[in-house]
């Protein structure tokens, strides 16, 4: 895992999602990530970097913080979809 920069090959650097009821984390293959996994395979190399800067570095740039919720948006759009259709 880096924590310095980001890397498209560490597992660390891609969101991931917890269970607010059992407090554990998602496994890749739970519906939510799946969507969550989909939308951050659609993302640019300048929206993971700011993700991981956001996430993980603190970043408050505005142009980092407007890529990561930009992303979030997508990914709230999505899970309100297939939620709405289930």
């Amino acid at each position: 895992m880096s924590w310095s920069a980001f890397d498209d090959e560490c597992t660390g650097c891609k969101p991931s999602m917890m269970d607010v009821e059992t407090g554990l984390v998602l496994p890749d293959h739970a519906p939510p990530m799946k969507i969550v996994l989909r939308l951050w395979g659609e993302t640019t190399l300048a929206e993971r970097q700011a993700w991981h800067r956001v996430t993980c570095l603190n970043s408050r740039s505005l142009v980092d913080v407007q890529l990561a919720k930009n992303f979030m948006d997508r990914v709230q759009a999505a899970l309100s979809n297939a939620k709405d259709a289930s």
